[in-house]
């Protein structure tokens, strides 16, 4: 019955509704009634006089306004909306127990007359003390950077003091249970919000003719200007979202970087229901997918795992479940007790059908704490399970390091964001080989293990470039080399080698001091080692859980480098030793990040299936560098077992080709597999060693290669080849990892 709203109960089972919509609570109101009605018409003997509702059902902004009675006061002397009073001026306490009175005497009056009269008093108390809690609102809205705002701004928001609105409830300990469906937009401007006023049929419109609409009516001045007005009382808000204290939850940092509010309404909406709840109060909200999968969610994730009971979560994919919804958006019910903790979280993931709400204990899978934190440490993601087998399947994998985890004596992956950008740094690109002197590759360019298109039909390179000696001022390679200059990772790496905190100098005063001292040259461009000097691995950055591979990765061959739907992972890590200090350029200060056959093993690992199913459960339509660094994989070195078994086939399969004639001889003359059946034979192998280094049963690897997501028509992934897979599983069951 209301829109954009919450709905609760408390004690006495009374029931409560809140609406920002003046229309949608009269019509929540009339139906009440006429639902009342109906009970008396069918059992007019058995149903008690009827119940007045005008302070059961309000009209305001939820997310607006005062919360709590008691009175707080910071050591600077200065209280939070939630908590205003402090002792000065009359007390909320105060306000709200003079509330109480007038509708106490409302609800208990005998007649029309007398009814409307309490009615009226209330209303008239609540008006008086909204005014004072009013101008502490405009105080919070001028702190969060919105200066401008004035009281007569403030009554267009609709401002909602709970403490007031429900008086009697918070004086009979609060809400018991709260049930909420919020608005699942953006605190935005939107025409669908505006224009529906002047054309009735406005949402229901296509875009062309809402074009049309649009630009009709902004002929009229009147309706301009309240189009401007709306842009602007939308941007308010944002700020005072964005910045109050009230929401604390909103602004998580994500791989040591601040995630940028989009104002998400339901993300809102549940901070305020947990600041509304007691500890022994119930909630059960329908989300958007977002706060379970997005960035922006993680601290309502982290507080809800860690000060409050959950109940349930059941995730649904919208496949005809609201009419009005694409059917792939997703959405989750959750319920919760607003205190304690969750070990471990009963729910389930891509349900499809509602009718998993009547038989949740059967269906609902026990997802423990610790692979709720191990399998997202960063941006606390909830894992899409679907079954138990799945969730052990989990527990196994994330006995392993993460990638971006330092394991003594073992090699590092570190991801590197992008060499170029592809429009930032389009003045470096060629669109024709001829002239150039190396590609640009990108994403479409690579392949599992194919760097080019001699073995499979890829996509060639889209731009080229020219060497640095050809002309610096056009060239891609100069570019990253400036690039890299200007992150000071050298720089930085160099002055705390050698004591530069120590000292009183500037970084680029020590090293530059330092590097004179030892060989008369400052540092400079050409001390920047190219990582494509190297071979080095990529990992395509656009991607889909629905692809036939959710993780696609090659080594890569010297010279290329990479545009930003292509990200790399370094091949050197920078460590300056005395020795080197003397060398210009300052080429020797980079160490190999892996050896070759470490190398090796990393991209046959990351081209595995066991790992092609953790990140599948991640990602949308982009592998994040923190998805990626966060993930699992066994840090095999030489002598582990599995190392020499996948290392040598990840090698035969991406060493074909002239590009790749020296690193066969550095491995000690490898024989490739180039014809297609051998190459399928040859990574079969590779992922049955897969599972054995997670450490998966028989049980669990079947489970994972049943659950693959198939295509209709796939390049590689079919059931054959995954009983090849399995096959191959019980073969080295048998035979172990050193034949």
């Amino acid at each position: 019955m209301l829109v954009d709203s919450l709905y609760f109960c408390d004690e006495n089972h009374d029931y409560c509704g809140v609406d920002i919509e003046e229309g949608a609570v009269e019509i929540c109101k009339l139906r009440l009634w006429l639902s009342m009605v109906a009970d008396i018409e069918d059992e007019p003997n058995e149903v008690e006089p009827l119940p007045n509702i005008d302070f059961n059902i309000r009209q305001g902004n939820s997310l607006i306004g005062f919360t709590e009675v008691e009175e707080v006061v910071t050591e600077q002397g200065d209280a939070s909306l939630t908590n205003y009073g402090g002792g000065v001026g009359e007390s909320v306490k105060e306000m709200y127990e003079d509330i109480i009175t007038a509708v106490e005497r409302h609800r208990e009056a005998k007649s029309a007359s007398t009814a409307t009269n309490a009615r009226r008093v209330a209303e008239s108390r609540i008006a008086d003390h909204t005014d004072k809690l009013d101008e502490k609102v405009v105080n919070e809205f001028h702190e969060s950077g919105a200066e401008y705002v004035t009281k007569e701004d403030l009554e267009k928001f609709h401002p909602f003091h709970w403490v007031l609105e429900f008086a009697s409830v918070y004086a009979d300990g609060g809400f018991n249970i709260v049930i909420g469906n919020p608005p699942w937009d953006t605190v935005k401007h939107s025409r669908d919000d505006y224009f529906p006023k002047f054309d009735e049929v406005f949402r229901t419109r296509d875009q062309s003719e809402k074009n049309r609409i649009q630009e009709e009516l902004l002929e009229d001045e009147s309706i301009a200007a309240g189009w401007e007005q709306h842009k602007e009382e939308m941007k308010t808000q944002a700020t005072y979202y964005n910045n109050s204290s009230n929401y604390r939850l909103q602004n998580p940092t994500v791989d040591g970087r601040g995630v940028a509010s989009e104002n998400e309404l339901s993300a809102l909406f549940l901070e305020r229901v947990l600041e509304l709840t007691s500890e022994e109060s119930y909630v059960s909200q329908i989300l958007p997918g977002i706060l379970f999968s997005g960035s922006i969610g993680k601290d309502l994730r982290v507080e809800l795992l860690d000060n409050t009971t959950v109940n349930s979560l059941v995730h649904f994919e919208n496949k005809g479940i609201f009419d009005d919804l694409h059917d792939q958006y997703k959405f989750g019910v959750l319920t919760f007790k607003n205190s304690g903790q969750t070990e471990d979280l009963k729910g389930i993931f891509d349900q499809r059908d509602t009718g998993v709400l009547r038989n949740l204990d059967q269906k609902a899978v026990s997802v423990p704490k610790q692979v709720l934190l191990e399998f997202s440490p960063e941006a606390r993601i909830f894992p899409a399970v679907t079954s138990q087998t799945q969730v052990e399947v989990l527990n196994t994998i994330f006995s392993h390091p993460s990638l971006k985890t330092d394991v003594a004596d073992a090699w590092t992956a570190i991801p590197l964001r992008e060499e170029l950008h592809s429009a930032r740094d389009s003045d470096r690109f060629l669109e024709t080989p001829e002239n150039a002197d190396y590609p640009v590759y990108g994403g479409s360019n690579i392949y599992q293990f194919h760097h080019d298109n001699l073995l499979l039909d890829l996509n060639g390179p889209k731009y080229w470039s020219v060497g640095e000696e050809t002309d610096s001022e056009t060239s891609a390679k100069s570019r990253i080399r400036t690039k890299r200059y200007n992150s000071g990772d050298l720089k930085k790496a160099i002055y705390t080698e050698f004591g530069g905190e120590s000292t009183s100098k500037s970084q680029i005063g020590f090293v530059n001091d330092l590097l004179t001292d030892h060989r008369d040259e400052e540092l400079c461009e050409l001390d920047i080692r190219l990582d494509c000097s190297e071979y080095r691995i990529g990992y395509r950055d656009i991607t889909n859980k629905t692809n036939e591979r959710t993780l696609i990765a090659s080594v890569l061959p010297k010279s290329v480098v990479c545009e930003d739907t292509l990200q790399t992972i370094r091949p050197f890590k920078i460590d300056p030793a005395e020795e080197d200090l003397s060398d210009f350029p300052l080429h020797s200060a980079y160490k190999r990040a892996y050896s070759d056959r470490e190398m090796f093993v990393m991209v046959g690992l990351l081209n595995s299936i066991p790992f092609d199913f953790i990140m599948s459960k991640k990602v949308e339509t982009h592998i994040s560098k923190y998805k990626f660094a966060e993930s699992q994989v066994p840090r095999l070195t030489d002598g582990d077992d599995w190392f020499q078994f996948i290392s040598e086939r990840a090698a035969r399969l991406n060493c074909y080709g002239e590009s790749f004639e020296e690193m066969r001889d550095r491995l000690g003359g490898i024989d490739t597999v180039v014809e297609h059946d051998a190459r399928q034979e040859t990574q079969s192998e590779l992922d049955a060693a897969a599972f054995h280094a997670y450490g998966l049963n028989r049980e669990q690897t079947k489970f994972v290669l049943d659950d693959f997501y198939r295509l209709q028509d796939p390049r590689f992934m079919t059931d054959e080849y995954f009983e090849r897979v399995l096959e191959k599983y019980d073969e080295l069951e048998v035979e172990g990892p050193y034949q």
